[in-house]
């Protein structure tokens, strides 16, 4: 799953409060900056890191969660890397 292809899927299952756009527009560009960063770390596992986080982050919305935050969309993403034996920096956009 590509990075545009999984924002499309968090867009469509976000049903927030369109008087909200401001916050969302900039929540979801740390939730694709996440994605990319995914993208980076795990270049050969067809994406798979991408689709695992994105249908997170849909599920906390379909369940009445809310949006999750940026931090926490980062910690889900750095969870996928380690239990797939991916190795995550301190340094980098999911480390922090």
């Amino acid at each position: 799953m590509k990075v545009e292809s999984a924002m499309r899927r968090v867009r469509d299952a976000d049903d927030a409060d369109p008087t909200e756009a401001d916050d969302r527009d900039q929540q979801y560009e740390m939730y694709r900056k996440t994605f990319r960063a995914l993208e980076d770390v795990t270049p050969d596992d067809d994406d798979e890191g991408i689709a695992v986080v994105a249908d997170w982050i849909i599920e906390r919305l379909e369940t009445g969660d809310g949006r999750p935050s940026s931090k926490a969309v980062r910690q889900r993403a750095q969870k996928y890397c380690r239990q797939n034996g991916y190795e995550v920096s301190n340094n980098d956009w999911m480390g922090r």
